[in-house]
């Protein structure tokens, strides 16, 4: 599962579009329909952000059930 935040602030799960408020909801049904061990999502922000925006997704994916919560960087994003 990858949440990515663009610089503009929209957010989307594995490119899909979700509003922000909707996300905490979409992450927990996706999750729960996953075994614990496999409860691992990453986070992709826009380098312009603010690191805040991106802790927000952080505290967000915790509260919907991730337990491991990794961070996608400028240089692992070029890797793909």
């Amino acid at each position: 599962i990858v949440v990515s935040i663009d610089a503009q602030g929209h957010v989307s799960i594995n490119q899909t579009s979700v509003q922000i408020g909707n996300l905490e909801t979409r992450l927990s049904d996706i999750l729960k329909n996953r075994p614990p061990n496999q409860h691992i999502l990453f986070i992709k922000g826009d380098p312009k952000l603010p690191f805040q925006d991106v802790a927000e997704l952080i505290d967000i994916s915790k509260g919907a059930g991730a337990d491991k919560v990794g961070l996608i960087t400028k240089e692992i994003g070029n890797q793909q």
